[in-house]
């Protein structure tokens, strides 16, 4: 194995050796000599001096001409010719795709053991990377691991229910060939071109410079597939009886003509049909009631069985719904029927009533018998207290139900601070009274009557209301005559829900009408502070969740049944949880206590049920950097064109080098110390 050097002409610089010999050995002549008549006053020098090209320290110079060849000998970049080491002919990192999707007809095992076979027979000269596409994409096995132990890590995955960005795993991928060693780059991706994950990210600025792409063949344009996805439950209160509303996406695609769908809560089946699927919209929207116990936690799932399917994977959701917690409301109004509607006997559980007295405030004024929502008449707002209470639960973040059953001097002031301008009211005839004409029915309090079971809106009739025009509000009920007639405020901390008619029989019929007790609970529940933290995740997603106020729990502890998963702090009433990768409902408690606070559910994305694939994504030529590769230097390089600078660093001889070199360096260190000293 001959040596030879990548740039051979470095080594003119050991001409630069000669330099210290030279400085070494010559002695300075003398010039502007004095001559003296007499020499007797000058000591006789005892030894005669020596000749000034006589070399004195050998084994210091030759450490310091050693240290400077060595150090020559490594920039020149020598090499073994015929070593065992190889230069490096290509640099590559493949891209197993193991989003959800990828495990239609069992695409992930194939691309498994297309990589597992890539990876046994590729030569020395191949440098092999994987990245799996995950949520967030993760190296399995970079350049610097051995092939044993990248088989093993790589047989080791399992298909997960996660979603993940191509963009984000190329940018993984070129950042691993920007440190590589090959001639060649190349990404080569091991998926199914689904077609909405490639069009995420399209407008997103070149960034791969000289790397050549391998994208996968599509095998079907699309696949057929059954699905379900974003299940809601919401619970509401019926005279005496708590039922809860669940409904669910069922998607499909393909020539299935049934489907069977099963709910189970708590254990118990609450759904079990079939649903036809023949000459349906591609999404319907299923439904369940049933009646529960309100004080338990409600624990469910969904699923959907048909063929063909090549997905089963996204059959499968879960849901969760918290136990009612009573909630307190401070009561300011005359309205006899609001009072009955909020007594005891008909909001027991749910809500526990005050009735407060506008002569006897100092408790709402002191803060220390806030409640959670303050229902209030706007004839109140005469007073200088009221006003002070209603702006107290505003500013800290409590809810109010304002109802103006009379417009005041004081009131209107105190109604224009709040964003609402009054423009008179509005008087019916008793053969010709208004109507609702309009309703938001995707608020949340008005959600649950789009079924008929609570009555229809459409049905209630009004009489006398006030005009109100406003600022920094929604609307969310309008008349038959164009008036709004119910708002949520956005201008305050606390949230504030202004109905401009009192809830009595001489401004509406909604007292006697049945959706009024379920409107009554549903618009306190909406106002009152709420927890805003999500409970449905997409699987290993981040969860920023805020404690409740009053808190002390300094752990967060996320379980699967009665295991434990991760245990995260609490910082400034804040956590912080990477949820799991399957599916699935994860209780979470504070510290080591066992009850459970929160039950957090996880779905797979609806994206990933999209089995629609591209044959040709634009995405990668948009990605890619145009460009010649290779470089002046190198084309002009025989030498280069064999052997590259990556080459010479994969063998040990530069490496001995420059450590000796370094080594040389400290030893001249060292005798010269010692030179001085002895000197």
């Amino acid at each position: 194995m001959p040596l030879s050097f990548l740039n051979p002409l470095i080594w003119l610089g050991a001409l630069a050796v000669a330099a210290p010999l030279w400085l070494h050995l010559r002695r300075k002549q003398e010039t502007q000599l004095h001559r003296f008549s007499a020499l007797r006053f000058l000591e006789d020098q005892p030894a005669p001096r020596r000749s000034p090209w006589r070399p004195r320290h050998l084994l210091l110079l030759a450490v310091r001409v050693l240290a400077l060849a060595l150090i020559l000998a490594g920039f020149a970049w020598p090499y073994l010719r015929g070593a065992n080491t190889l230069p490096i002919r290509e640099s590559r990192v493949y891209v197993l795709d193991n989003t959800l999707s990828r495990q239609a007809d069992g695409g992930f095992f194939v691309d498994r053991a297309a990589l597992l076979k890539e990876l046994n027979r590729a030569g020395n000269d191949l440098q092999v990377a994987v990245v799996e596409l995950t949520s967030v994409p993760r190296i399995v096995a970079g350049f610097a691991d051995d092939r044993q132990t990248a088989d093993q890590r790589i047989r080791e995955l399992q298909p997960s229910f996660e979603r993940g960005s191509y963009l984000a795993a190329f940018r993984q991928a070129n950042a691993l060939l920007n440190n590589s060693l090959g001639d060649k780059k190349r990404i080569i991706l091991l998926g199914d071109n689904q077609e909405n994950q490639w069009n995420e990210n399209i407008d997103t600025p070149p960034f791969l410079r000289q790397v050549d792409l391998d994208l996968p063949k599509t095998p079907a344009p699309e696949l057929p597939n059954l699905s379900l996805s974003e299940p809601r439950v919401q619970r509401i209160f019926l005279g005496d009886k708590s039922l809860v509303n669940f409904t669910v996406k069922l998607t499909h695609s393909g020539p299935a003509k049934t489907a069977n769908c099963l709910v189970l809560v708590n254990g118990q089946t609450i759904l079990n049909r079939s649903v036809d699927l023949e000459q349906q919209p591609e999404t319907l929207m299923l439904q369940a009631q049933w009646e529960a116990e309100p004080s338990a936690w409600l624990k469910g799932e969904a699923s959907v069985q048909g063929d063909p399917d090549a997905l089963p994977g996204d059959n499968r959701v879960f849901f969760s719904l918290a136990p009612v917690v009573e909630g307190k409301v401070a009561v300011l109004a005359q309205s006899s029927y609001l009072r009955l509607a909020l007594s005891p006997d008909i909001m027991r559980g749910e809500w526990a009533a005050r009735f407060l007295q506008p002569g006897n405030l100092a408790a709402e004024l002191a803060g220390t018998e806030d409640a959670d929502v303050l229902c209030l008449e706007s004839g109140y707002l005469q007073s200088a207290e009221v006003r002070k209470v209603l702006w107290h639960y505003l500013t800290n973040g409590r809810g109010v139900l304002l109802l103006v059953n009379r417009l005041t001097p004081g009131g209107d002031a105190c109604l224009r601070e709040l964003g609402f301008e009054p423009e008179g009211t509005f008087q019916a005839e008793e053969d010709n009274p208004d109507s609702f004409q309009f309703v938001f029915f995707n608020h949340a309090i008005f959600h649950p009557f789009l079924s008929s079971d609570y009555g229809n809106l459409m049905e209630i009739r009004l009489t006398d209301y006030a005009r109100l025009r406003a600022s920094a509000a929604l609307p969310l009920v309008f008349s038959q005559r164009g008036a709004p007639l119910f708002f949520q405020s956005t201008k305050f901390p606390g949230k504030l829900f202004v109905a401009a008619f009192g809830l009595d029989r001489e401004h509406s019929s909604w007292p006697i009408h049945q959706s009024f007790i379920p409107f009554l609970d549903l618009t306190l529940q909406a106002a009152r502070l709420e927890d805003t933290t999500p409970a449905s995740f997409e699987p290993a997603e981040v969860a920023q969740w805020q404690l409740p106020a009053g808190s002390t729990a300094s752990e967060v502890v996320l379980r699967a049944g009665d295991h434990e998963i991760e245990r995260a702090p609490v910082e400034h009433g804040r956590v912080r949880l990477r949820l799991p990768g399957q599916p699935g409902l994860y209780p979470v408690t504070f510290d080591d206590r066992q009850q459970v606070e929160r039950i957090f559910s996880v779905n797979p994305s609806p994206k990933e049920s999209r089995l629609v694939y591209v044959d040709v994504p634009a995405a990668p030529k948009l990605w890619q950097i145009e460009g010649r590769r290779g470089s002046v230097q190198e084309e002009a390089s025989p030498v280069r064109g064999q052997v590259r600078l990556a080459g010479v660093l994969q063998q040990r001889l530069w490496w001995w080098m420059m450590l000796g070199g370094l080594l040389a360096l400290l030893l001249e260190m060292e005798l010269a110390g010692r030179k001085r000293q002895t000197a």
